[in-house]
């Protein structure tokens, strides 16, 4: 088997178990054949004349900014992403763990229907639909859409690519996949459709960060107890307040004020907590770190955690940096950490794998965890990091081109 492993399936496509037991524990191993580039000849065998415009193709759904939608009971995920120059390809995708496999959620809106669209340098706008939007500014079109007055084909209502940051998630109380990012979208694996809102049921919504609302970059999370989306929109420096979307009256709300300690992090949720780790070095001097910001969706309480370490202030890495590693490992009550620190001074500024143990309040290296041998740890990981408790494992989903990755906990 060596460092891959080749899953042995029964007759209706599942991994069997026995397969399974035999992937060795405490160490990374690759899962054979599980690229989301799998399902590149099935899009366009589908979609005949498909082409996608980006300079990534499918591997650009993952690899371009963004995260997954996570079903840990059940243990698949979702992903939706591209955008930008990096990817056209505005699809939805599913990977089973039972079966080991990516598969088709949504097709892609088909590039043919876009013949003679200026798109200009980005994907992440739809021009017909930004131009509509900007003579008919009372009208509830945006530029994240496809709208078309003039191909009717292409006009099919559905989001654009995008980067979804840490915006994707499932909710399972009502059985749908949704982001906030730009506006708020959702897709319903029920009907297969998709739905949008625009911020505070107001057309043509603009966001700054400040004084607008923050939709451009952050986190999403499904706060079940008061049935509200909850969107952070703060991931790479927009300090905007928190706001949410309430299902059942769809009501709009700012939330509270963001602080700016949360820039370059990334976040779990644990609970009713989110727990964020700041990558250590882009706090202000005076700040203690390491650190865990907490925030308390009952309360709307912020909180810190203060962490002993032997961290140098002076060996952390202080650029801009959206490559920080975090998930939260229930069983060890322990979080998995990597960040950029330059452990021998000679300015490599390496990944380093750490451990934080939020009762102990440490932060120590943990090179068991280390992702060395598969290429390291992604910069733009995201929440691709994570648990599933269906099969006591780490599981690492670093580029859509490449193998998922797996760590049998012992």
């Amino acid at each position: 088997m060596g460092n891959v492993w080749t899953p042995g399936r029964d007759a209706t496509g599942l991994v069997n178990e026995a397969s399974w037991a035999l992937v060795p524990k405490d160490r990374w191993i690759e899962v054979a054949g599980t690229p989301l580039t799998t399902l590149d000849a099935e899009v366009k065998a589908a979609l005949p004349g498909f082409r996608d415009l980006g300079s990534q193709g499918i591997a650009g759904v993952i690899n371009a900014y963004s995260g997954v939608a996570l079903d840990a009971p059940r243990a698949r995920w979702w992903a939706f992403g591209g955008g930008h120059a990096d990817s056209s390809n505005n699809g939805i995708y599913r990977f089973d763990m039972s079966k080991m496999r990516w598969s088709i959620e949504q097709l892609p809106d088909h590039s043919a229907n876009w013949a003679g669209v200026p798109w200009g340098n980005t994907y992440s706008s739809y021009p017909p639909a930004s131009e509509y939007a900007r003579t008919h500014p009372d009208s509830d079109v945006s530029g994240d859409e496809f709208f078309d007055p003039v191909r009717p084909a292409a006009s099919t209502g559905n989001p654009t690519a995008r980067h979804t940051y840490n915006g994707l998630v499932y909710n399972p109380d009502l059985d749908e996949v949704a982001f906030g990012v730009r506006r708020m979208w959702r897709y319903s694996l029920t009907t297969r459709k998709w739905t949008r809102h625009n911020p505070f049921n107001t057309p043509g919504a603009s966001y700054n960060g400040e004084t607008g609302y923050g939709g451009a970059a952050g986190w999403t999370f499904w706060d079940e107890v008061a049935g509200r989306y909850v969107f952070g929109p703060t991931e790479n420096g927009n300090y905007s307040r928190w706001w949410s979307f309430g299902d059942a009256d769809t009501s709009w709300k700012w939330e509270v004020i963001t602080p700016p300690v949360w820039f370059f992090a990334q976040m779990a949720r644990v609970g009713r907590t989110l727990v964020s780790f700041p990558a250590p070095g882009h706090e202000e001097p005076h700040v203690h770190f390491p650190r865990l910001i907490t925030y308390d969706l009952d309360t709307t309480k912020w909180g810190e955690l203060k962490l002993t370490s032997d961290l140098v202030r002076a060996r952390c890495f202080s650029e801009y940096f959206e490559g920080t590693v975090f998930a939260y490992v229930p069983p060890l009550n322990r979080y998995i950490a990597a960040f950029r620190y330059d452990r021998d001074g000679d300015g490599s500024f390496e990944y380093r794998t750490y451990e934080v143990d939020p009762v102990a309040l440490t932060l120590r290296e943990a090179p068991q965890y280390e992702a060395g041998a598969f290429g390291g740890w992604h910069e733009l990981v995201k929440n691709r990091l994570f648990y599933l408790a269906t099969h006591h494992a780490l599981v690492y989903v670093r580029k859509g081109e490449e193998n998922l990755r797996v760590f049998k906990l012992p």
